[in-house]
This record gives C-alpha cells, sequence and structure tokens, in this order.
C-alpha cells in the first residue's frame, strides 16, 4: 500500500481530477500549501469551474498545472506574447510573481471556498489581507502559529493535515 504522499497515486488524482473537471465542468479539491493565506486555508474545499483564458478577470483566482503539479493562485492579469495570451499570478502569500500561465496550464477558476459558515466566494485580495500573506510568507513562526490557530478554529488536529510545501493542492 502506497503512502498518502506517493508521487504517482498524486499523480493519478490530480489526472484525474482533470479528467472530472473536462468532463462535468466543475471539480472540488482541498487546498493544502499556504501560497495563498490568509485568503486560502490548508483543507478548505474549493469549487474549481472550468474557465477560458478569455474569461479569467484580474483578481480571480485560479487553478493550474505546471510540472505535475497543481497551482492554485491569484490572477495579476494577462500579457499578450507573439503567439498568445497568458496570465500572470501569484499567490497572496508569495513575493514573486509565478512565470505566466498559458491557455494549455489553466485548469479552471475557484468559485468558492466551503468554510464554518457555508460556502461562500473567494475573498478579495485587500492590501491588509497581502500585507498579512507576506507577514506569513516570511515568518515560519508566525505562519506556524496562525495555521495552529486556523486548525483550532476550525475543529480540526492540524496533525491529521500532511506537511505540505507552499503550493500544494490535494485532490480529495
Amino acid at each position: 500500500m502506497s503512502a498518502p504522499s506517493d508521487p504517482l497515486r498524486i499523480l493519478c488524482k490530480q489526472n484525474l481530477a482533470v479528467e472530472v473537471l473536462r468532463n462535468t465542468g466543475t471539480v472540488r479539491v482541498a487546498a493544502l500549501g499556504y501560497s495563498m493565506l490568509p485568503t486560502l486555508w490548508p483543507g478548505e474545499i474549493l469549487t474549481v469551474e472550468t474557465r477560458s483564458l478569455g474569461e479569467i478577470q484580474r483578481g480571480d483566482v485560479v487553478l493550474f498545472a505546471r510540472e505535475g503539479r497543481f497551482f492554485i493562485h491569484r490572477c495579476l492579469g494577462q500579457v499578450k506574447t507573439s503567439s498568445q495570451a497568458q496570465l500572470i499570478t501569484r499567490g497572496d502569500a508569495m513575493p514573486d510573481r509565478d512565470s505566466p500561465v498559458s491557455p494549455d496550464e489553466l485548469l479552471g477558476k475557484v468559485t468558492s471556498v466551503e468554510r464554518r459558515s457555508g460556502e461562500v466566494p473567494v475573498p478579495a485580495c485587500t492590501l491588509l489581507r497581502r500585507g498579512t500573506g507576506l507577514l506569513l510568507a516570511y515568518s515560519s513562526r508566525m505562519r506556524s502559529l496562525a495555521l495552529r490557530c486556523n486548525a483550532r478554529r476550525r475543529h480540526e488536529v492540524h496533525s491529521e493535515l500532511p506537511e505540505t510545501e507552499p503550493d500544494q493542492v490535494l485532490v480529495r
């Protein structure tokens, strides 16, 4: 039996999620990383709907696949290269922008987040939220404290979540 973090198992789950998204137009995934703190927290269930690059607006949170991994980051805008338009994205808690996202990498837009109060739209990236995100990105101590407080508030045991990297996404 393989471990939950087995790369082959993760790849199979991601491929299944892509197939579900392409066939039904909607998939639900769990965020595991901290690149979108405090907008999105590990363990929150996100609803993703298929969208083309032309339908994505500045401020939308998108799901894209790159190098065998899923990323959920906010769209900062679009750039037009000689051959195609691409998205510029960045995690709310990340200091740097990602490499441009091509239409082939884009999987969809995160349309809602499941919270204790029910499903809510994805919160906007305010100046306060961005500043908090950067504080959490640069201070592992503050990030650890915030993650523990959030887990306690959600009545979850933080140790049940696997150890993650900033941009991990779990497909359940």
